[in-house]
């Protein structure tokens, strides 16, 4: 029943959020941190490319990473459309095996948070493995400060002069003994006045208390540098982990 970023989402991310369009100011804010790197750096759930194309026009060394194949298609029509190129891979982040260091890993506006909990270690292991020594990871951290329970928000996305999205957001259940809350997604795409496609998403949404977090990658050969809130702005529900891979 279920689809996480299938063709329609994939459509309405296009559109909302666009390629180059900064949210509360997260490009910036990793470019500021990203452009004195000189190796690799690697975007994990690179999406349809809105962070990735920036830091690729600024000239920056920039690979991806998704496991959904069509926000890839997404991707790599957008990386043509913006002259732009890289390698980006179709791997789960739970099974990442890419045959190359990266000097930084990052991993924007809160998916790490979808990441199930209780095998959130392969993924950091993951990247872990993946990095050169004293390689860093910036992620994001969010809170679900704005959830209600059985709340229901209703937007509408035009597409092209016949087909419009009808997009529904439903705010399922919250747990605060797990730490996550869980959301139903529901795409409508509608033709000259008639739904001709539906998809539907189901989320859930983890999140971390700050010190558990650094017991957590202590644990797995992380040392944290530092938090940042909300993108240096204040941006509410949003904290951003810098950590750096300690020598083997």
């Amino acid at each position: 029943m279920f689809k996480e970023y299938g063709p329609l989402s994939t459509m309405m991310y296009q559109k909302t959020k666009a390629v180059g369009q900064s949210l509360d100011g997260d490009i910036e804010y990793y470019y500021d941190f990203l452009q004195d790197v000189k190796g690799s750096i690697l975007e994990a759930g690179v999406g349809t490319g809105r962070v990735l194309i920036p830091l690729l026009e600024k000239g920056l060394n920039v690979e991806g990473v998704d496991v959904s194949e069509d926000m890839l298609s997404q991707c790599k029509q957008n990386m043509e459309a913006y002259s732009v190129s890289t390698f980006v891979y179709q791997q789960d982040l739970f099974d990442l095996s890419l045959n190359k260091e990266y000097e930084a890993i990052i991993m924007p506006t809160g998916s790490f948070c979808l990441l199930e909990k209780d095998r959130i270690e392969k993924v950091l292991r993951g990247f872990y493995h993946c990095l050169s020594c004293k390689g860093k990871v910036i992620l994001d951290l969010i809170v679900p400060n704005d959830f209600k329970k059985g709340k229901i928000t209703q937007s509408k996305i035009d597409i092209s002069n016949t087909e419009t999205i009808i997009y529904t957001h439903y705010d399922e259940s919250i747990d605060w003994i797990s730490q996550q809350t869980t959301s139903i997604d529901k795409y409508e795409l509608i033709n000259e006045g008639k739904v001709v496609e539906t998809e539907y998403s189901h989320f859930t949404l983890y999140w971390y208390g700050l010190k558990e977090f650094e017991w957590l990658i202590q644990s797995l050969g992380f040392k944290l540098i530092k938090y940042d809130d909300g993108y240096n702005r204040g941006v509410p529900g949003i904290v951003t982990a810098i950590l750096e891979k300690q020598e083997e």
